[in-house]
């Protein structure tokens, strides 16, 4: 299932767009932030407009599939940066409930750059790896822009000059993606592009409930540090360190998914991700608690480009895993929005009740999956066979 025809450069390109279309999935707790602390958004709202955006981010993303065989990528990808660029200018005017609609507008183009990136993935000749470089590239970035734009940018000048840099940003971004591809090569068998079976579905809600899980802990990282007594500088080390692990982590996931098997290792990173929730909830010391952000961060990672995997080795027509990118980001909108009502100013630890639950149900449909196919197929091949 290679992309025949597709030029290197074409890959960088549909990279470059596609960690611009993710960029603000990492960037919205700070900017957002900023301008609650301006007086532009109440702290219920900053929740509704990040939720709304990684929501309408998601939903693009799994259209976008659709779309990259009937419209011409290349365009697709322009158009998406240059709407990017316009709600991004808009929201520096915008206040309140204006500011919400427009992050939910924006969502939209964003998850349209995500999806041209999966597509491209997808007909990769080492899809999990791909996506497990994609993932590591994207933390870098958001990383990097964390630093540069809310250190440089945002606490010197304002949400409004944050917004304006991530805008600026897409004029180099809009001209990499005249490198972006005409048109996708389409999969062997030419199938096309359709909905997925029932194992599909499932591997997509193993997926869905994995990022949910790590979201709903991720959030109330720093807050679970200050329950522990933890200063704010060690609460903001703890998710340095924990961004950091995530880069050597997705590395790893990258070098390694082509060769160890998804039974194994997904099970295994889920059951060592539950005893870090369960170290957590002791509210332990700041070595322990910094030493268990860097393995919770490096396993989340790693982890990651295992579910590209399974999509594709329970559904090889690819399907599934072209709606990878909107079971990752819907779920991310799902579990901070649920773990939200979990806690308390209190006690923020009902967050890893959730946590732990979602991540025991992803691994739970990770070890039935084997099995279910292996009772499940033979009955529909016979089934077939009687219609035939």
């Amino acid at each position: 299932m290679t992309a025949s025809g597709t030029t290197r450069s074409a890959y960088v390109a549909a990279f470059v767009v596609g960690v611009y279309g993710i960029l603000m999935a990492g960037l919205a707790p700070l900017l957002l932030g900023t301008l609650v602390a301006e007086g532009h958004l109440t702290a219920a709202q900053l929740g509704l407009a990040a939720t709304a955006e990684l929501v309408t981010m998601g939903l693009s993303a799994g259209g976008a599939g659709f779309l990259v065989e009937r419209l011409s990528p290349r365009l697709l990808a322009l158009g998406s940066v240059a709407a990017i660029m316009i709600l991004d200018v808009a929201t520096t005017r915008a206040t309140g409930g204006t500011v919400i609609l427009l992050r939910a507008l924006a969502g939209a183009p964003s998850g349209v750059l995500i999806g041209l990136v999966t597509a491209m993935i997808v007909r990769s000749a080492q899809p999990a790896r791909q996506a497990g470089f994609y993932l590591t590239i994207q933390t870098v970035a958001q990383l990097a822009c964390a630093a540069l734009i809310g250190g440089l940018v945002a606490q010197k000048h304002g949400a409004a000059a944050g917004f304006l840099a991530i805008s600026a940003l897409g004029v180099p971004v809009a001209i990499a993606a005249l490198w972006t591809p005409t048109r996708l090569a389409r999969f062997v068998g030419e199938q096309g592009m359709g909905l997925p079976d029932v194992y599909g579905w499932l591997a997509l809600a193993a997926a869905f409930c994995f990022f949910a899980g790590i979201l709903g802990i991720w959030i109330y990282l720093e807050p679970l540090a200050r329950q522990a007594g933890l200063s704010a500088d060690t609460g903001g080390l703890a998710i340095v360190l924990a961004l950091a692990g995530q880069v050597v982590g997705g590395v790893l996931g990258a070098a390694t998914v082509q060769r160890w098997p998804c039974r194994v290792v997904l099970p295994g990173s889920i059951a060592v991700l539950v005893v870090a929730s369960a170290i957590f909830a002791t509210l332990p010391g700041p070595s322990v608690f910094l030493a268990t952000a860097i393995g919770f961060g490096m396993l989340w990672a790693f982890a990651s480009p295992y579910f590209t995997r399974l999509l594709i080795d329970v559904d090889p027509t690819h399907r599934a895993a072209m709606l990878g990118s909107a079971a990752l980001l819907l779920g991310c909108a799902t579990g901070p929005t649920v773990a939200a009502l979990t806690v308390s100013d209190a006690d923020v630890r009902g967050c890893l009740t959730l946590g732990t639950g979602l991540l025991l149900v992803t691994g739970g449909i990770v070890l039935l999956l084997p099995v279910l196919r292996r009772v499940g197929r033979p009955a529909f091949a016979a089934h077939s066979k009687d219609r035939s």
